[in-house]
């Protein structure tokens, strides 16, 4: 008999793990805006992990995390993005005062167009794009929000998209993790919807 809650409470162990990843992993190829580098992806944090509450300031650390990286072509996970494309949406009051690639990679446009080539590992299924570095300094709620790159051609019209390295670079798109490019992924002083609740069927309006 003990034997048996022994192994019932290894199942439930390994069943809780799976469920916490379930949400964090459910969708492929997820690009979002986070205060941590590390998002854990659940409902209850999301407010403090996908907008700024802080002070107004020229300091503003924020984010950009692909989650899930999949190529699907192969249908199988990448675990080193070879590059990414997509552009950065801006309130007029939010200035983009610097951003960190991954090491070695290059933007090939011009931010708020990132269209870089880069070499950057994956880690417990989440890699961090780019780590940006924001000014606002009147307080004034916005929302920050992604889409296809714009100076360029994308490579998949309308869309973003991830690379991944480790298979010459083949291309898959990318979304935003709100499922929508209409709907934000950061708030500045202000919530974004929670992106459980997002309207996944404007994923469809993604395959243009």
């Amino acid at each position: 008999m003990k034997r048996f809650f022994v192994i019932f409470a290894l199942m439930m162990l390994v069943a809780g793990a799976a469920n916490a990843q379930q949400y964090l992993y459910e969708h492929q190829n997820e690009i979002g805006i986070y205060t941590t580098e590390v998002p854990t992806g659940l409902i209850e944090n999301q407010d403090a992990e996908t907008s700024y509450t802080g002070a107004p300031g020229g300091a503003i650390m924020a984010y950009v995390v692909l989650t899930n990286p999949w190529n699907q072509n192969t249908n199988a996970p990448i675990t080193l993005v070879g590059g990414f494309e997509f552009h950065l949406y801006l309130p007029s009051n939010v200035f983009l005062l610097g951003q960190v690639l991954p090491p070695s990679s290059t933007n090939f446009a011009t931010a708020p167009d990132f269209y870089v080539g880069c070499a950057a590992p994956v880690a417990n299924g989440a890699c961090t794009l780019i780590a940006l570095t924001l000014g606002e300094f009147t307080g004034t709620a916005g929302y920050v929000s992604l889409g296809p790159v714009t100076t360029l051609a994308p490579s998949v019209p309308d869309n973003m998209a991830v690379t991944d390295y480790n298979d010459d670079f083949s291309i898959s798109l990318a979304y935003p993790v709100s499922g929508d490019f209409a709907l934000p992924v950061f708030g500045m002083y202000q919530p974004v919807v929670p992106n459980d609740d997002a309207s996944w069927g404007g994923v469809k309006s993604l395959y243009r």
